[in-house]
């Protein structure tokens, strides 16, 4: 596990060259769920996102994005407890906006049972490190789930962007 780590941290600081980083997001290359070069990733934005959701996300979310499954799902939803959300493709991540995933990721989330509570991040990550996470994940989606999550975080840019209605006297 130490070596591994070790492995990893040095494929991040070789691949932190000058010039070695997708300008923007856009540029990386998405594949399919099911072909996810899990040992092959190369993208340096990709490596931080999976190093970063292997140290802080996948203990609850799981290693492969398949949330905290209750051992009875059924009895814990009949009790009214949600279990830890997947972020693959089975989960509902990818119908949220990255400005909404970013403030949640920064913010925490407050659970009043205390049950399944996701701690802040504000101070441990950087949003670009958050933004790094959320282009791993992106991975786990279909194609369309991918188009859909890029639609609803460019419609929030257009209505956040859209200039205010006056108020009329």
């Amino acid at each position: 596990m130490r070596l591994s780590m070790l492995i990893l941290l040095a494929l991040l600081l070789t691949a932190c060259g000058a010039n070695s980083r997708p300008t923007h997001r856009s540029q990386i290359t998405l594949v399919a769920p099911e072909a996810l070069p899990t040992s092959s990733l190369t993208d340096p934005v990709l490596l931080d996102g999976k190093a970063n959701y292997d140290l802080y996300c996948a203990h609850c979310h799981g290693y492969s994005g398949e949330g905290q499954i209750a051992e009875s799902l059924q009895v814990t939803l009949d009790l009214g407890m949600i279990t830890v959300p997947p972020h693959d493709s089975t989960g509902h991540t990818w119908q949220h906006p990255d400005q909404l995933l970013l403030r949640v990721t920064r913010e925490g989330v407050v659970n009043p049972l205390a049950q399944y509570p996701m701690p802040p991040f504000a101070g441990t990550l950087t949003d670009e490190q958050i933004m790094n996470i959320y282009a791993y994940i992106r991975l786990w989606w279909t194609d369309e789930q991918r188009a859909h999550q890029q639609r609803v975080t460019e419609r929030w840019n257009e209505i956040a962007q859209a200039p205010a209605a006056t108020a009329q006297p």
